[in-house]
């Protein structure tokens, strides 16, 4: 297992059985089946083979930039994420495929959790997963949606890459 240093932002709340029903609605309806309504115009126009690979930069970007528009509205009119509420939050001090690692001792070995993390991907945006503390920083992931387990991967992958030429300009 390869451990990348990685100061993500994370909110996670311990599950119990009061709030494990609330966490997981709130998980499916953050799934890649729920996206914004242009996302799922651009899913169906691929299903349908009518977009070439060539204008998938240009069309990720404008997606981009309507979330944005999106964001900004919502903003002025001061409408807020209808996100759950979770009572703590870190920053973790690094990750690998299906771990999370606390900088600290805040976990409760073998308790389970229910998690947002703020991930630099494109489009930037908020990840819900489930994991297992394994002891008082250490945490494994059991539970994310597909396209959010593919874009993690692809971010520890360019962290590791940023890591490699980090430690090459060093010499």
């Amino acid at each position: 297992m390869r451990i990348i240093n990685a100061p993500l932002k994370i909110a996670y709340n311990a599950l119990d059985s009061a709030n494990e029903a609330l966490f997981k609605s709130e998980f499916d309806r953050l799934s890649e089946n729920n996206d914004d309504p242009i996302s799922a115009w651009l899913r169906t126009m691929r299903s349908r083979g009518k977009v070439v690979d060539e204008n998938e930069p240009i069309l990720q970007l404008l997606i981009e930039l309507h979330r944005k528009i999106d964001s900004l509205s919502a903003q002025i009119s001061q409408q807020k994420d209808d996100f759950l509420e979770l009572k703590n939050s870190a920053t973790l001090s690094a990750i690998s495929h299906n771990f999370l690692i606390f900088g600290d001792d805040l976990l409760d070995a073998g308790a389970k959790y229910y998690a947002r993390l703020d991930i630099a991907v494109f489009p930037v945006r908020k990840i819900p997963l489930f994991f297992n503390a394994l002891d008082s920083k250490n945490a494994e992931i059991y539970l994310m949606h597909g396209r959010d387990e593919v874009d993690f991967d692809a971010y520890i992958t360019a962290r590791e890459r940023t890591l490699i030429r980090e430690r090459k300009a060093k010499g």
